[in-house]
Parts: structure tokens; C-alpha cells; sequence
């Protein structure tokens, strides 16, 4: 369904204004149906974000500093989020044995677990794109970047 058909509006100010609105319409449709996956597992998707991060990570173990710099959402207080998931025991908190102001994070056994039975219920979230070909979404993503690049000067 085209984006004037969505949200009810049949005409837009320029192209840049219909893009920017498709963009973020459709962004939230996407979070919005990650939201509902991760309902079940009682986190939220930066939560998840940081378990996914943890997870990847060479060493094991990152700061909050290192999450935030690779966070996909930029604004959340990393330390309450992260000790959140310490009172549900998918991270793991420890001193750094050389810097005792630095606090190390790692993954868990049961965050490993979680992010194991969440990742299939993702899966089915992403075929959803299967309308979509390869080449065209490669094409997207681009003109996406080079959208991003434009709020960065």
C-alpha cells in the first residue's frame, strides 16, 4: 500500500517530505512488529540490541561506553539498561582487574539462551522483506546511507 494510502494524506509538500515520512512510517512498522517479538521475552529492543552486541564481541566483555558507541538507538541511559539486564541475569557485571573505574559486560549463559530462542521469532520478522528482492533492498540500504550521511554534516 503507498505511503498517501497509509496515512490518509494525498499530497506531500515535495519528494523529500513524502521520503522522510515513508521513511519513518515505515521504520516504526518495523520496530513496531521487533516490539512484538520480543514481548515474550520481556525486553525491550535495545535490550536486545545490547545482548546482540555482547554477544559478537571478540574479547567477551565491552563497556557501557563501547555499547553506546554501537547502540542502533543513540539515546537510551546505557547503565540503567544494562542493569536491567543484570537483575534478569543475561549480563554479567564485573570490576576490569586493571582499571577498577571501568565496569566489564558480558553475556550470560542465559542471555546466550535467550537470544538463541529470540533470533528464530526474528527470522519470521524478516521474511516479511521476502517481497522484496536482494538487489532492490541492497539499493535501498545504499540510498539509506547516503540519506543518513546528509544528517551528519
Amino acid at each position: 500500500m503507498k505511503i498517501e494510502e497509509e496515512i490518509n494524506q494525498s499530497k506531500f509538500n515535495s519528494a523529500q517530505e513524502k521520503a522522510i515520512v515513508n521513511i519513518i512510517f515505515t521504520a516504526n512498522a518495523i520496530e513496531d512488529a521487533f516490539k512484538n517479538a520480543l514481548k515474550v521475552y520481556g525486553i525491550s529492543l535495545p535490550q536486545y540490541n545490547v545482548l546482540r552486541i555482547l554477544k559478537g564481541r571478540k574479547h567477551g566483555h565491552a563497556t557501557c561506553g563501547d555499547l553506546k558507541d554501537v547502540m542502533l538507538d543513540k539515546n537510551p541511559d546505557i547503565t540503567r539498561l544494562c542493569d536491567k539486564l543484570v537483575e534478569k541475569r543475561l549480563i554479567l557485571r564485573n570490576n576490569n582487574k586493571t582499571n577498577r573505574r571501568q565496569i566489564l559486560l558480558k553475556i550470560s549463559e542465559k542471555g546466550i539462551k535467550a537470544l538463541d530462542e529470540i533470533n528464530p521469532m526474528f527470522n519470521l520478522v524478516n521474511i516479511n522483506l521476502k517481497t522484496v528482492d536482494d538487489n532492490e533492498l541492497l539499493i535501498l540500504s545504499d540510498v539509506l546511507d547516503k540519506v543518513r550521511a546528509t544528517f551528519k554534516s
